[in-house]
């Protein structure tokens, strides 16, 4: 058993003295508590009968009261008699609640009362006859009471028996409990006076042996400083000299070691040679060989040599100058100095004296220190070889780093300023392709049909492709600028219902968007925020098999809670860029999809690359889309991260910065005039246009009412789609303006069910709502799509576009673009909507033609040679004649913030080819041409 410390010995025997002491005062504690209780029932037992004793006075001093009221019928005998008898009542209330623990007690006061009532009543009976005055035998009623009493006094006698056989036994009890707790204390104290001398005895002995232990400790303490010392030497210095010099000093401080001598090894030739020594003869051996005396074996073993007991004819070389005498040493050790098996030295010491293991023990842990030592300072040497050698290389890889990026930023410039010359041939098929494919060019056979379809379709592919390509190579480039706007949450999750609710019906997938509307507002670039939420809601629609859920939340979080997302094997994260930011706007995308495994999930976001093989060829994709959603996110200065697994799902969520908006930048979306207008359902006086207008907002509803009402339309309302169906089958509008963000049935849908409807579908729909979709409205059936909030002048022009006020069809309209199939594609669509279209192939021309004979509208691209769009603007807007004709911009230029600058106020609408569809460019015209012939008033 190992045998206890002096620390362990005096903790257990203070901890058994504490148990001893704690239960012996538990017993102690608990015989004292029962000898109070014992002590408690002895005095309860004594009042007991005291009430008992109380109750039988009371009890007599009634009889004496009632005999002398009865021999006297004196009323002062009655009133003693009474107040005795309240005494008894006391007396039994204060006996029956003293005794109700005891039942046999209890049953004998229940008895007691009874014969008690049946004594009153005596005397009630008695007390009546004096009253009445009849006359009465006193002998007799005395009697009679004698008679009552007699059943009374036992019952009083028993109860006095039982608390005298109680307060026996307890005082008993407590003679005996208090015996016990004498001796259970007696014991306590022999117990303390055993065990604690016994604690103080061993404690003295172990002290005594601790003050041996000390000195050794002190000794060890040393020698720890040695080392310590050793270290900060080691650690200081970058020379050999230095720290061998430095060692032997070290070892010089300890009187044991007066002479140190340290002898290197040569690995090429094998010999030790000796570089540093302290004290040592001047006769000592400069080189050994490595089987040469004591410090050869040493070396040639790899394990200390220590000498005692020496002589003169030894022959170690180490003695002990002092200078008046020469010394042999006590003793000699010689220590070899190896690292990782490779020997570097042999460390030789004369001592003064004998050595200990522990001083022996000292030299060997500082040999492996300076071996440790030596061995970093060879490679400290080499390194710095090889950093002069790193040092010419890396300026040649900087140099080669330097033209990698000049030929990458090359790279991204070319493919940013390729737009349009990839983008117009692909229009030119997309829209010749598409003209074939409509029979505007006559019909086609069933299989001339199949390809144009593909062809039109490929073209649409291919030209996505490019746009994605060229996007991200913009973004690489530096050449997309963050355009910060005030937004609000809700409009991304309105616009990513709109546009994809679509294709998540068409897959048969779930589609659901959450964003709490009172989150406010921030300034964010909403276009790219969009690209965002759709490039993540198509890759998890794209991924999500059938019958599966897909989900997108917005939400405000604090910083706090993006920095303590974690990365783990199912979760990659990339923290925001701009971390001075209090608040988040948090956008959540989840599905029920495939799930990633972790190997794939370190693959996302690289351009160009899908997780497997397989998936390349199951779920079609460039593998461009996460990584525009990275580059876009940290354009913002956010993060995203992503959690997925195998078969579970994904989740994507990015955090983009929360950039409050100014008070003095508010914009009022809604006057503040329109509240105070009732809203009143009917439709005005007059034979004008019935416009119905679909809108849950009243107070857009009653705008809407004002703008129509005031140029003689008629206008009817419907709160929801519902009863914009039933009202629209009935009225037969002659135009339906539409808002898509509607209660249970959206805008969407009923305009779907209108075109469906034979007797519905002739109506023109104008759609008027916060989602940014003309493509989709047109690809519906819409004649316009307007974007809140409108002015009047927007929604009349829409109105007389969509066929309310037609325009001339034969109005002419100059097509400018130096693509002559670009030409030919727009000016088919217009001259099969009835236009007589113009081609111009040059900004000069443009111009030229512009001022000779005006035409009635132009549609103008900007990028062309020599005068350029931009220029036909300014030429135009320049000069009276020509700056009333409207101009619809149609580039695949993509335009920059200074570009949309220049046009602003000077062009009528800006589209781009990549968005080209026909039905927009001439709901485009029609708005535009309308608007051109609006009453001068409305148009200021």
């Amino acid at each position: 058993m190992r045998k206890l410390s002096t620390q362990q010995f005096a903790m257990v025997g203070m901890l058994a003295t504490a148990v001893v002491v704690v239960v012996l005062a538990g017993f102690a504690w608990n015989f004292a508590r029962q000898t109070v209780a014992a002590a408690a029932y002895v005095s309860h037992t004594h009042r007991v009968r005291g009430v008992i004793n109380d109750l039988e006075s009371s009890l007599y001093r009634a009889e004496a009261g009632q005999r002398a009221y009865l021999a006297t019928r004196n009323t002062l005998y009655r009133s003693e008699r009474n107040v005795a008898i309240e005494a008894l009542a006391m007396g039994l209330a204060e006996l029956a609640r003293l005794s109700a623990d005891n039942p046999e007690q209890t049953a004998r006061l229940r008895d007691l009362r009874r014969e008690l009532e049946v004594r009153q009543q005596l005397y009630r009976q008695s007390e009546a006859l004096i009253v009445n005055g009849t006359d009465y035998s006193p002998e007799q009623r005395i009697d009679i009471g004698a008679q009552a009493l007699s059943s009374i006094r036992p019952l009083i006698d028993a109860m006095n028996i039982e608390e005298g056989r109680l307060l026996a036994q307890r005082e008993a009890t407590e003679r005996e409990r208090a015996r016990a707790t004498t001796v259970i204390f007696g014991a306590f104290v022999a117990l303390l006076l055993v065990l604690l001398p016994t604690i103080f005895w061993r404690m003295y002995r172990d002290l005594q042996a601790r003050e041996k232990a000390e000195v050794q400790v002190a000794e060890e303490r040393a020698y720890d400083a040695g080392h310590a010392r050793a270290l900060t030497l080691y650690n200081a210095e970058n020379r050999r000299e230095a720290v061998l010099d430095g060692t032997l000093a070290l070892l010089a401080e300890n009187p044991l070691f007066p002479v140190s001598a340290f002898y290197a090894h040569e690995e090429w030739g094998g010999a030790l040679r000796l570089v540093a020594s302290r004290g040592a003869p001047a006769d000592i051996k400069t080189s050994l060989r490595m089987d040469e005396g004591a410090i050869g074996a040493a070396a040639r073993d790899g394990q200390p040599v220590y000498i005692e007991g020496l002589d003169a004819g030894t022959g170690t070389g180490l003695r002990i100058e002092t200078g008046l005498a020469t010394l042999l040493p006590a003793a000699v050790l010689m220590c070899p100095v190896q690292h990782q098996g490779r020997l570097l030295g042999v460390l030789a010491l004369a001592s003064a004296a004998p050595l200990g293991d522990r001083d022996r023990e000292f030299v060997s842990r500082l040999c492996a220190q300076l071996a440790v030592a030596l061995h970093n300072l060879g490679q400290l040497e080499e390194l710095a070889l090889l950093a002069e050698q790193l040092r010419s290389r890396g300026e040649d890889i900087q140099r080669k780093n330097a033209e990698l990026e000049r030929a990458n930023r090359m790279k991204s410039e070319f493919l940013a300023n390729m737009s349009h010359e990839l983008r117009t041939p692909l229009n030119a098929i997309i829209g010749f392709s598409e003209i074939m494919k409509d029979g505007l060019t006559g019909p086609l056979a069933a299989e001339q049909q199949e390809y144009v379809g593909d062809i039109h379709a490929s073209g649409k592919h291919l030209l996505s492709l490019i746009n994605d390509i060229l996007d991200l190579s913009k973004v690489e480039a530096g050449h997309v600028p963050l355009e910060l706007e005030a937004a609000e949450p809700l409009l991304l999750a309105a616009s990513a219902m709109s546009v994809l609710r679509e294709r998540a019906s068409s897959a048969r997938v779930r589609f659901a968007t959450l964003c709490p509307p009172e989150l406010g507002r921030l300034r964010i670039d909403l276009r790219k925020a969009k690209q965002i939420v759709y490039n993540l809601v198509a890759n998890a629609l794209k991924f999500t098999p059938e019958g599966g859920t897909v989900g997108l939340s917005l939400d405000r979080v604090r910083a706090e809670q993006v920095r303590a997302v974690q990365a783990t094997p199912d979760t990659r994260v990339f923290p925001p860029t701009e971390a001075g930011c209090a608040h988040y706007l948090e956008i959540r995308v989840s599905d029920s999809g495939i799930g990633i495994s972790p190997g794939n999930l370190q693959q996302l976001f690289q351009a160009f690359v899908q997780i497997d093989s397989s998936l390349s060829r199951q779920y079609a994709g460039t593998g461009l889309g996460l990584t525009m959603v990275k580059r876009l996110a940290e354009l913002h200065g956010g993060g995203l991260m992503v959690h997925s697994r195998e078969g579970g799902g994904s989740v994507f969520t990015v955090w983009l910065p929360w950039r409050e908006v100014a008070e003095d930048k508010a914009i009022a979306v809604q006057p503040p005039l329109v509240a105070a207008t009732p809203l009143h359902n009917g439709a005005a006086h007059g034979a004008g246009p019935l416009v119905l207008v679909v809108e849950d907002d009243p107070r857009a509803a009653n705008l809407m009412r004002l703008q129509l009402q005031s140029q003689g339309y008629r206008v009817e309302f419907a709160r929801n789609a519902e009863d914009g169906l039933a009202r629209a089958v009935e009225l037969r509008p002659d135009a339906l303006v539409l808002d898509i963000i509607l209660p249970g049935m959206d805008g969407w849908d009923m305009l779907a069910h209108l075109k469906d409807r034979a007797d519905t579908s002739h109506i023109p729909v104008v759609i008027v709502s916060i989602t940014d979709e003309a493509q989709r409205g047109f690809a519906l059936g819409a004649a316009q799509v307007l974007v809140k909030p409108v002015t009047q002048t927007e929604l009349l022009a829409a109105l007389a576009a969509a066929g309310l006020d037609e325009p001339p069809t034969d109005a002419r309209v100059l097509v400018v673009d130096d693509d002559p199939k670009a030409v030919a594609l727009v000016s088919k669509h217009l001259r099969v909507a009835g236009y007589t279209p113009l081609g111009a192939y040059g900004g000069q021309e443009a111009l030229d033609l512009v001022r000779s004979d005006p035409p009635a509208l132009i549609v103008l691209d900007l990028m062309m040679p020599h005068v350029s769009g931009f220029d036909v603007v300014q030429g135009l807007r320049g000069h009276p004649d020509t700056a009333g004709i409207p101009i619809i911009v149609l580039t695949a230029k993509l335009l920059t913030r200074d570009d949309r600058a220049q046009l602003s106020g000077k062009v009528q609408q800006v589209m781009e080819k990549t968005d080209f569809h026909s039905l927009g460019l001439l709901a485009e015209v029609k708005r535009a041409l309308a608007r051109q012939r609006q009453p001068k008033g409305l148009m200021n």
